[in-house]
């Protein structure tokens, strides 16, 4: 079972860069999975969740006007579909600021400052429960 450590880096985080986030991420298509959208901070705060199995795919054409910018020179944009093509994260790497694993089953990546976080294991219900002391 994972639990949601928030989108903060722990000091026994494993850190990734660009690339190595990518291939992380490329790792787990196939899997189900459950992506939280939060703060980058510490705080377990969470904006948004997706449950679904996890894909790699082109922009759907309603979407693409909405996530891609009008940008001088081309920036590689790559979209990751969770549960259903209308559902998923983007990733740029002008917006790349760090990822990492902070635990075995989380992995968190950072845009902005936004983190996206991979659950591969566990339930929306267990991944939310607090913390008790001392564990």
């Amino acid at each position: 079972m994972s639990l949601f450590v928030g989108g903060g880096e722990r000091s026994d985080s494993v850190p990734l860069d660009y690339e190595s986030s990518l291939e992380a991420l490329l790792s787990l298509i196939g899997r189900q999975v459950l992506v939280l959208f939060s703060g980058a901070g510490t705080t377990p705060f969470i904006g948004g969740v997706l449950a679904g199995r996890l894909d790699r795919g082109e922009l759907d054409e309603r979407l693409q006007g909405l996530l891609l910018r009008a940008d001088v020179a081309p920036v590689e944009t790559l979209f990751f579909h969770v549960g259903s093509r209308q559902s998923g994260f983007v990733i740029r790497p002008d917006e790349f600021v760090r990822a990492f694993w902070p635990t075995e089953e989380q992995l968190t990546i950072h845009l902005g400052e936004c983190a996206v976080t991979v659950l591969v294991q566990g339930e929306l219900g267990e991944a939310l429960g607090r913390i008790e002391p001392g564990r």
